[in-house]
């Protein structure tokens, strides 16, 4: 089955071979493109919402996978037992979200090898908690799909050195490896600013050093940009 973009690139960091829980997995559109493939030999699907499971059941039923994908419903990893993956796929959801989930299945996300993770807002704040918790950023992608902006990483285990700030903000291998849509990122990271900026000099309470600091990471951000191809 052809997947949309977005979900290709989230496949492409998935490692050949592994078995995988695809959390929030909706129409299972990750979980039967990979059994079809053989990229991977099985995976459970799991959802929190009744509807959207039913339809992965349909969907699984409908590719003949039943015996090689099982269908959950679950409140993110808490449907998945310790050991039973390879790794897991967690996409379409924000970052904060992301961090609860592994927060509530800590000892199940621990056990895994690696996770493959694209929020759809504050990945900074998901970064800066992989780093914390002894995992770090092995691949990025950045892609754009139906003229929507994603982002997505592959975290394995593994302490490593704390980032620097903004890293978080944009990652460390998109960074790296100079990825031609990270001025893109640039820019939506400094429109959020300053939209926050129109509302502080609109705010009648003192702001005056909020408005300092965001207009030096504004200036900070300008710069950046101006050292990508």
């Amino acid at each position: 089955m052809k997947l949309t973009d977005r979900l290709a690139a989230a496949v492409s960091l998935i490692p050949q071979g592994a078995v995988i829980a695809d959390i929030g997995t909706d129409h299972a559109y990750i979980p039967v493109s990979v059994c079809q493939s053989g990229h991977c030999p099985s995976a459970i699907a799991a959802d929190i919402v009744p509807g959207p499971l039913a339809a992965a059941v349909a969907h699984v039923r409908g590719a003949g996978l039943t015996d090689r994908i099982d269908c959950r419903l679950g409140d993110g990893l808490t449907c998945i037992q310790a050991g039973e993956v390879d790794g897991a796929v967690i996409c379409g959801m924000g970052g904060p979200l992301m961090v609860k989930i592994l927060q509530n299945s800590y000892e199940v996300w621990q056990s895994l090898h690696f996770a493959v993770l694209q929020p759809q807002s504050e990945a900074g704040i998901l970064r800066r908690y992989l780093y914390q918790h002894g995992w770090h950023i092995e691949d990025e992608r950045l892609v754009i799909d139906d003229g929507r902006f994603y982002e997505m990483m592959r975290a394995v285990p593994g302490q490593a050195d704390a980032l620097p700030d903004w890293l978080y903000d944009i990652g460390p291998v998109n960074w790296q490896r100079r990825d031609p849509l990270l001025g893109r990122k640039i820019d939506i990271l400094m429109e959020t600013k300053g939209h926050i900026l129109e509302g502080l000099r609109k705010s009648r309470k003192d702001v005056h050093e909020r408005i300092e600091k965001i207009e030096s990471e504004l200036r900070f951000w300008r710069e950046l940009k101006c050292q990508l191809p």
